[in-house]
């Protein structure tokens, strides 16, 4: 295949609705393939698709986020002023460096995101999950995307890291403006946008701790707190900026697990039936629901050396998009692929990645998603989707609105 040849149009607005038959056919024709993307700052990017491919990719230690450390610096455009506050808040998230700084950040992620520590978060999760549930009708139409798993999501993480309730939607107005800077539909427009608000979560933040010093709350915030203040070696800017990352991590994923996983039910009765009788339990369908649709369904790096990668020639400094969501449909992996079988016994998806990069905050998504579709399940019979519009990423997948009818 020549270097250059373009074999699928991620943007394609086919594709974004549905990319499964896309990514069945790169898997088994094209499975490192070029994708065009006429995006700000991306001319295009390689794509693996098949599971043994992504694992192995994501563990391999040529390929890493940091590409400004095997770049000349005349390499990239000098950032805009107007942009500066979002890279710099990007700068230091643990999601974009390598080791030594990730394996560094990462030590102080570890205890506020243990098992244990979520655990200990079940009780006011299960808290906020009841009050957002007695905010919408026993019967639709509605959507549950605005009017309960996006609001639910964003408060769950923003009350753990020690938002005020008041303050809540103006952090919702916030990360949404930041998520749209970061994605492959951004526009200039979306970027500078995104960096005003970058810099006034930042702010936002950089008061909260100050009241957290003075009046510790023993919510994850106060746990950064005490890391950084503790010699753990984390800078102040690393601070505000992981504050930044924990809320964002925290929230987007549930939200749209919550979102694709409703949809896919409603589209498969006998599994709703299945949750909603007994027969099958949370976890296990929430396991499921994470390979069928995954809120993730790429994770980008860039190659910092000139790789051959399964008979690919990948060159120094070019973008490759490990593809989670297609290696989640892996024929050579599970069985029946496509199918929704929340009974699987085959769970080794690869939603929230693998190797150094795995998601931090995977156990506190698991328990939200678990307490949140046990309770949807306690309280409705059926789901039935009036209507639907989709986000425009290709980084995640997901909806903006997803109208029920609930009876």
């Amino acid at each position: 295949m020549s270097a250059r040849q373009t074999v699928f149009r991620p943007l394609d607005p086919a594709f974004m609705e549905d990319p499964y038959p896309v990514y069945a056919r790169l898997r088994d024709q094209h499975p490192v393939a070029w994708g065009a993307t006429p995006a700000v700052g991306y001319a295009g990017f390689w794509f693996v698709s098949r599971y043994a491919d992504v694992a192995a990719g994501l563990k391999d230690n040529r390929f890493g986020r940091e590409i400004a450390r095997v770049m000349p610096a005349d390499a990239f455009p000098p950032i805009p002023e107007a942009h500066k506050p979002l890279y710099a808040m990007l700068s230091d998230w643990m999601l974009f460096k390598d080791p030594p700084v990730h394996a560094r950040l990462r030590r102080i992620a570890a205890p506020v995101f243990s098992l244990r520590a979520v655990l200990g978060m079940r009780p006011r999760i299960e808290a906020l999950i009841a009050a957002a549930l007695a905010r919408i009708p026993d019967r639709g139409p509605f959507d549950i995307v605005s009017d309960f798993s996006s609001p639910l999501s964003i408060d769950i993480v923003a009350d753990l890291m020690g938002v005020p309730e008041a303050d809540h939607p103006l952090v919702r107005g916030w990360v949404r403006e930041i998520t749209l800077s970061l994605d492959l539909v951004r526009t200039p427009e979306r970027i500078i946008a995104g960096s005003r608000r970058a810099g006034e979560l930042i702010a936002y933040f950089e008061r909260l701790v100050a009241d957290h010093r003075r009046a510790p709350q023993g919510n994850l915030l106060s746990l950064l707190i005490e890391a950084h203040d503790g010699g753990s070696f984390l800078s102040n800017h690393e601070l505000l900026a992981s504050c930044v990352l924990f809320l964002f991590a925290g929230h987007e994923a549930s939200s749209l697990l919550i979102g694709n996983g409703l949809r896919a039910l409603a589209q498969h009765p006998g599994q709703w039936a299945m949750l909603r009788d007994g027969a099958v339990g949370a976890k296990s369908a929430v396991t499921e629901l994470l390979r069928y649709d995954s809120p993730q369904q790429i994770a980008f790096r860039h190659a910092l050396e000139d790789v051959t990668f399964e008979g690919v020639a990948i060159r120094r400094g070019q973008t490759i998009g490990f593809g989670l969501g297609s290696a989640n449909r892996d024929p050579l992996v599970f069985l029946d692929a496509d199918a929704l079988d929340l009974r699987r016994e085959e769970t080794r998806h690869l939603a929230f990645g693998v190797g150094i990069h795995t998601c931090a905050g995977s156990s506190l998504a698991q328990l939200e998603a678990e307490l949140v579709f046990g309770a949807l399940a306690r309280r409705f019979p059926a789901l039935k989707v009036v209507s639907h519009q989709r986000q425009e990423s290709i980084l995640v997948r997901g909806l903006t609105a997803l109208v029920l009818d609930c009876g």
